[in-house]
């Protein structure tokens, strides 16, 4: 009898959400995708599309559920992995619905940018079940109802338990993603792999946001490439002080040794996510990238006078 297919309920329609659930169907998973009401339709008609660096792939329509996030069946709830892919800010809604009911998943895996995620997902949820936060180090933007382009990738999903949680569920999951359209890889210390997203994010998103510009005229810009230093400074001071992060000497040897050569390499022409989100009107992940810099630097006594800047900023586009 050949094994069950791993039950994957993914929720968010964006493009993070629309990649991770096109590959995990394509890799043999049975995969729901919740969605607002007014997606259903296009999804539920028209084939999944994913192009670019992580090369072209079709998930047929039919292939995944489609369902409406404001109501949630039996089966979508009570599944093996629930993969959650909304902005950090929303993750307390999102999981309200699975919090009281019989029958919850049986692991979860968050894939948001920033700090601040698991702990939402552990006080909704409780400790019974296993929470794992992923890092994702790929850029993507959606383009149509149905198809996303890949226009960033340094790597596989990087994805472990800050809460030393474990679950066979997670562990399929993760042997399914091994050879998936978006690998999936287990690290040993999770907390410093988000730590090492966290000083990208916070240096180049808000950054890209306020000018425009992609990652490549980021550091192209005297200005710019200035500002990015003095960000990853204060950064690495904080992190160094919370939990001894402290990669690189000071900003400009980690935009000289690390951002340099990994932006010309794989993600020179990408837009962050959050140049899509002021450009759409939409609420940014501000406070859980450089606002979360703040705090914890605050809470250690770092002075963080740049990323508050950054953090107003960005606060007055919105």
């Amino acid at each position: 009898m050949a094994p069950k297919a791993l039950r994957i309920t993914v929720i968010g329609g964006g493009s993070v959400g629309l990649v991770a659930g096109a590959s995990l169907a394509l890799a043999g998973a049975q995969v729901t995708l919740t969605v607002r009401a007014a997606s259903v339709a296009a999804l539920r008609q028209s084939p999944l599309v994913v192009r670019g660096m992580l090369g072209d792939h079709h998930c047929a329509a039919g292939q995944i559920t489609i369902e409406d996030t404001d109501h949630l069946t039996d089966a979508c709830i009570a599944c093996d992995v629930l993969v959650v892919t909304t902005k950090a800010y929303d993750v307390t809604t999102a999981l309200a619905p699975f919090a009281a009911v019989p029958i919850r998943p049986k692991a979860v895996l968050l894939m948001q940018n920033g700090l601040g995620s698991a702990d939402a997902a552990r006080a909704v949820l409780g400790p019974a079940i296993p929470i794992y936060s992923a890092v994702m180090r790929i850029g993507m933007e959606r383009v149509a109802p149905t198809e996303v382009t890949v226009s960033a990738y340094a790597g596989p999903v990087q994805v472990g338990s800050l809460f030393g949680d474990t679950s066979l569920e997670l562990e399929s999951l993760l042997a399914l993603g091994a050879e998936a359209v978006l690998p999936m890889q287990q690290v040993p210390n999770i907390k410093h792999a988000i730590f090492g997203k966290l000083l990208v994010n916070s240096c180049l998103n808000p950054t890209g946001a306020l000018l425009g510009f992609t990652y490549s005229g980021l550091l192209e810009n005297g200005y710019s490439r200035r500002l990015i230093m003095d960000m990853a400074d204060e950064t690495l001071r904080v992190l160094g002080a919370v939990d001894g992060f402290h990669p690189y000497a000071t900003g400009k040897d980690y935009v000289e040794q690390f951002l340099q050569p990994v932006i010309i390499q794989g993600a020179s022409e990408h837009r962050s996510s959050m140049v899509q989100d002021i450009a759409a009107r939409r609420r940014t992940e501000i406070d859980h990238l450089n606002g979360a810099i703040v705090k914890l630097g605050r809470e250690v006594g770092v002075a963080t006078p740049v990323h508050q800047a950054i953090v107003a900023l960005i606060k007055a586009r919105e």
